[in-house]
């Protein structure tokens, strides 16, 4: 077998890809607490109106991109369990037909 008939998992590529979409959505779920901290900088009126309509936006699209980093992040745990479950699975195919210590 050659270099390109194998894969090659980056288990730690996966790993911190998995820390930093739950980061991201913790980051994201946070911003609501905050919401309240910056309107009495509004000032005028309808300043304030106009940016509660911006806030209120933002926070349609903040969902919807806190749905995509959920679902992203669902994938990439599903993908890393299922890569170290066939890992486990090939050694042990491995260890069953050469031996444990890799020969006879």
């Amino acid at each position: 077998m050659g270099e390109h008939d194998r894969l090659l998992v980056d288990f730690t590529l996966l790993e911190s890809s998995k820390k930093n979409l739950n980061d991201i959505k913790r980051a994201l779920k946070d911003i609501e607490k905050h919401r309240a901290d910056i309107q009495d900088i509004w000032g005028h009126d309808s300043i304030a109106g106009k940016m509660e309509d911006f806030v209120n936006n933002w926070d349609n699209y903040r969902r919807e991109l806190l749905e995509n980093v959920e679902d992203l992040g669902k994938q990439v745990e599903t993908s890393l369990k299922s890569f170290e479950k066939l890992d486990i699975d090939l050694k042990n195919v491995a260890e069953k037909k050469n031996g444990k210590n890799g020969g006879s």
